[in-house]
C-alpha cells in the first residue's frame, strides 16, 4: 500500500461516518481515494469544491489561500482541507458523521502529506 492509500485509510478508520476520503488536485481530479464507490461521486464533489477554491484564490498582494472548506447538506457533509497549494484532502461524511474529528484528522494528515508532495 502506498503512503497516500495508507493515510486515507487511517483517516477513514478514525472518523466515524466516513463515506469516502480522497487526495485531490485543485483542479478537482482525485489522485487517490479510499472508501466505497457506490452512491458517492467523489469526483463530482471534488470538481465542484475545487472550482470554488480556484475562484476564491486571491490576486497578487491580497489575502491568503483557502485552508478549509465545509459543505453541509441534508444528505451529508464534505470537508476540503488544504495540503499544499495544489493538493487538498476531501472527506465525505454521512449525515451523522463526526464533523469535528474529521476536521482534526484531515489537518493532521495534511501536515504529514505535505512533505510527500513538495
Amino acid at each position: 500500500m502506498n503512503v497516500f492509500q495508507d493515510t486515507l485509510r487511517r483517516i477513514a478508520e478514525r472518523v466515524e461516518g466516513t463515506r469516502a476520503v480522497s487526495l485531490v488536485g485543485v483542479d478537482g481530479i482525485p489522485i487517490d481515494t479510499f472508501g466505497p464507490k457506490e452512491g458517492v461521486s467523489i469526483e463530482s464533489v471534488a470538481a465542484e469544491m475545487g472550482s470554488f477554491v480556484k475562484a476564491s484564490r486571491p490576486g497578487e498582494g491580497e489575502g491568503g489561500e483557502v485552508q478549509q472548506l465545509c459543505l453541509v447538506t441534508d444528505a451529508g457533509k464534505a470537508i476540503l482541507s488544504r495540503v499544499t497549494e495544489e493538493y487538498y484532502l476531501l472527506l465525505l461524511l454521512s449525515k451523522e458523521g463526526n464533523f469535528g474529528r474529521g476536521r482534526f484528522e484531515l489537518r493532521k494528515a495534511a501536515l504529514a502529506l505535505e512533505k510527500e508532495l513538495l
